[in-house]
C-alpha cells in the first residue's frame, strides 16, 4: 500500500523544517528506512530514493537517523491533504491512509487531529465589491467593480487552522488567457450572468486587482440582482478557483499567523453572493454560531484518547461535541 502503515513513536513539539529534515536523510536506503520518516510512497518509483516518498514528518538527526514524529510536521501534512500549499497530487484513494498515519502521531502527542476534508481542489474566496457600479445602456444593464484586491491580506479561518492570505499581482494572468470562466449568482450554475468566451464577462488585471465587468442578461434573476446591488443589499463577490502555485511563510511563534501568498490560480467563476465563503461580518458570525449550536446534542462523555501503542482509532467523519464547543467559543470571541 502506498500510504505507510500508521505506527506509534515518540513525538516532538519542536520547530519544524521539512526540507531541512529531508536533506539529512541518507540516499540509497531501504523502504523500511524511509518509512520511518514519511507517510506515503509512490509504488511506481524507485523505493530506494527519497523522491519516491512524500509527507515527511519525522525529525532526522545529523547522522541521517529518523527520530520522533514532529507534531507541527504532522499538522502541516494534514493541511496539505486538505488543500494547503496547493494540495497534493497523491491518488484520492490514498489520502485517508496518509491521514490515519499523521493523525495517530498527533493523538500520541495528545492532540486532536484536524478532520480530513473531502474536496481539496475547488475553493472560494470572498471580497467586498470595490467601486461597484450598476449602469444601464442600450445593450442592457452592466455591473462592474473589483472581485479581488492584490496585496490585501485576508485572515482565513478553517478547521485545520488559521492563516493570513494575500494575492500577488499577476496571479490571474494565465487563467484569464486560457480558461472558460463564468459569472454566476450565488455560485448557482442555473443563474448564469455572463461568460468570458461569450463576450458577456470581462475580466482583467490592473494595479489594484481583478476587475470585473458583467453584461447582465435580460432575466428576472439578473434584474433582481441589479436592484439588490444598487440598494447595497448585496455588496460582496466570491470567486471559485484552484491553486496552481503558492508560497508559504511559516511562523515559529504560535501567537502569529502563517502567511500564504497565491502566486497563480485557475479561475472557475466569479459570483456576487448573499453570504460570502469566508465571512468577516458580525451578523454572519452570529448566524454561524447559531447553526453550530444546533448541532450540539447531549451525549455521554467520550473516553479520553491515550497514546498507548495498542490504541488505534478510526477518524470520525463528523465534528466531535468538544470540537464544536471550541469552534463556537472562538467565533463568540470574534463578535464580543
Amino acid at each position: 500500500m502506498p500510504p505507510v502503515a500508521s505506527h506509534s513513536t515518540a513525538t516532538s513539539e519542536g520547530a519544524w523544517d521539512g526540507p531541512a529534515n529531508e536533506a539529512r536523510l541518507r540516499s540509497g536506503e531501504s523502504r523500511g528506512y524511509y518509512a520511518r520518516a514519511y507517510a506515503w510512497r509512490d509504488p511506481e518509483a524507485d523505493d530506494s530514493t527519497k523522491a519516491a516518498y512524500k509527507f515527511i514528518h519525522h525529525e532526522v538527526a545529523t547522522d541521517g537517523d529518523p527520530g520522533a514524529a514532529n507534531l507541527t510536521g504532522c499538522s502541516a501534512g494534514i493541511a496539505v491533504l486538505n488543500g494547503g500549499r496547493g494540495g497534493t497530487t497523491i491518488p484520492d484513494a490514498d489520502r485517508q491512509g496518509v491521514w490515519n498515519h499523521l493523525a495517530r502521531h498527533l493523538r500520541d502527542g495528545d492532540r486532536e487531529p484536524p478532520e480530513l476534508k473531502s474536496d481539496q481542489r475547488y475553493r472560494q474566496r470572498s471580497w467586498n465589491l470595490r467601486d461597484v457600479r450598476v449602469a444601464s445602456s442600450e445593450k442592457g444593464k452592466i455591473v462592474d467593480g473589483y472581485a479581488a484586491v492584490f496585496d490585501s491580506p485576508t485572515e482565513i479561518d478553517t478547521w485545520f487552522g488559521r492563516y493570513r492570505e494575500s494575492i500577488e499581482p499577476g496571479a490571474f494572468t494565465k487563467t484569464l488567457k486560457e480558461n472558460d470562466i463564468r459569472a454566476l449568482y450565488n455560485h448557482n450554475p442555473d443563474w448564469v450572468l455572463g461568460r468570458n468566451k461569450a463576450g458577456t464577462l470581462d475580466l482583467r488585471e490592473d494595479d489594484h486587482g481583478l476587475a470585473v465587468t458583467i453584461k447582465l442578461p435580460d432575466t428576472s434573476y439578473a434584474s433582481d440582482l441589479a436592484e439588490s446591488l444598487k440598494r447595497g443589499d448585496i455588496d460582496q463577490m466570491s470567486f471559485g478557483f484552484e491553486i496552481i502555485r503558492d508560497r508559504w511563510i511559516f511562523t515559529k511563534n504560535d501567537a502569529e499567523l502563517d502567511e500564504r501568498t497565491l502566486l497563480e490560480v485557475r479561475l472557475w467563476d466569479v459570483s456576487p453572493v448573499t453570504f460570502p465563503a469566508y465571512p468577516q461580518t458580525e451578523a454572519h458570525l452570529r448566524t454561524a454560531i447559531t447553526a453550530l449550536q444546533r448541532q450540539l446534542q447531549p451525549e455521554p462523555e467520550r473516553p479520553r484518547r491515550h497514546s498507548g501503542r495498542s490504541h488505534e482509532s478510526e477518524p470520525s467523519r463528523h465534528h466531535s461535541q468538544e470540537q464544536l464547543r471550541q469552534r463556537i467559543a472562538v467565533m463568540r470571541a470574534a463578535v464580543i
